[in-house]
């Protein structure tokens, strides 16, 4: 007879209800504090503190029952050798339900669900890279001999500042000239020869016409 045999079956199927059972126990222990609904809490926390029982001996038997639930040699490992020596001074109570109050929009009642010892890990802020300083060299050479040596500074570097600032002027390099340039040389030339011809021929024509009264 199975008198108080009763469990909740969390409106699903069996095979449906222990892949999410699985899947939960999986995040608990990857991030050792999940937020769930009080009633899948209470079916998670059996199986996980089942789990950290078998981690407690470490044997081949007792890694492959892990196995079996959880699926990953990684997950595994992290059970056998980081979580189940955190609990040697306990008997039970590996896990604990903290309440948070109902959800909006359905109401159903929300808690955290967590391993009661952590292995709490810091994070570090990130460091600043070091500014890197901007003066010359020479200021930062002199800066310990004192004001004597800031007015004495080398006559050099104050002149290699001065050509600095002036602009640089660049040279174009002279090409030498190609034929197209050179007929078309000739070309202009021969176009000033006919007009000046032209011009010449047009002043006797108007020595010819000229009046006798324009003399």
């Amino acid at each position: 007879m199975r008198h108080r045999k009763r469990r909740s079956k969390l409106g699903m199927k069996t095979s449906h209800r222990k892949a999410a059972l699985r899947n939960i126990v999986k995040s608990l222990f990857k991030y050792q504090r999940i937020k769930i609904i009080l009633e899948r809490a209470k079916n998670v926390r059996r199986l996980a503190e089942h789990l950290i029982t078998l981690g407690k001996t470490d044997t081949v038997n007792n890694r492959r029952q892990a196995y079996v639930v959880l699926a990953d040699r990684d997950l595994v490992g992290k059970l056998f050798k980081e979580i189940a020596p955190l609990f040697k001074d306990r008997a039970s109570g590996y896990t604990r339900i903290i309440p948070l109050g109902f959800r909006r929009g359905d109401g159903a009642e929300l808690c955290f669900l967590e391993l009661t010892e952590r292995k709490i890990v810091e994070k570090l802020p990130k460091k600043k890279k070091a500014k890197e300083d901007a003066r010359p060299s020479h200021e930062a050479e002199v800066k310990g001999a004192g004001k004597e040596a800031k007015v004495d500074a080398p006559k050099e570097e104050k002149h290699r500042e001065v050509k600095k600032m002036e602009p640089k002027m660049k040279t174009i390099p002279k090409s030498k000239p190609t034929l197209e340039d050179e007929r078309r040389a000739e070309k202009a030339k021969s176009e000033d020869k006919k007009l000046s011809d032209k011009k010449g021929f047009m002043k006797n024509l108007r020595g010819l016409f000229r009046k006798r009264g324009d003399f």
